[in-house]
C-alpha cells in the first residue's frame, strides 16, 4: 500500500485545516458512509501522527499516515488523496483533477 497525495489535495490540507510545514495528518477508517475500500466505512482524516505508522509519504514537508492497526481498511490498495469540485475525494485509483 502507498498514498498518493496530489498537489491540489496538499494545497486544501494547508488552507482548510491551517497546516504548517512538519504537520502529520493521519487517515484512517469511519464507521458510515462510503468508500472504495470498505463498505460501511469512509476515510476520516484527523491532524496528529498514527501510534504505529503502517504507511506514509511526505509532500511539502506535510507527513501523511496510516496507522498500522487501520491498514486492514485499505485492503492492500493505494490510497489516492485529491480535490474535485473543491472537496477533498480517496479513492483507490487515481483521481482526475
Amino acid at each position: 500500500m502507498n498514498i498518493h497525495v496530489s498537489d491540489e489535495a496538499v494545497d486544501w490540507f494547508v488552507n482548510e485545516m491551517d497546516l504548517n510545514e512538519g504537520d502529520v495528518i493521519r487517515f484512517f477508517p469511519k464507521y458510515g458512509g462510503t468508500s472504495d475500500f470498505q463498505d460501511g466505512f469512509s476515510v476520516g482524516i484527523e491532524p496528529g501522527r498514527a501510534d504505529v505508522a503502517g504507511v506514509e509519504t511526505e509532500k511539502n514537508n506535510i507527513l501523511f499516515q496510516v496507522d498500522e492497526k487501520d491498514e486492514w481498511f485499505f485492503k492492500d490498495q493505494d490510497l489516492y488523496v485529491g480535490v474535485k469540485n473543491g472537496e477533498l475525494a480517496f479513492s483507490n485509483e487515481p483521481l482526475e483533477s
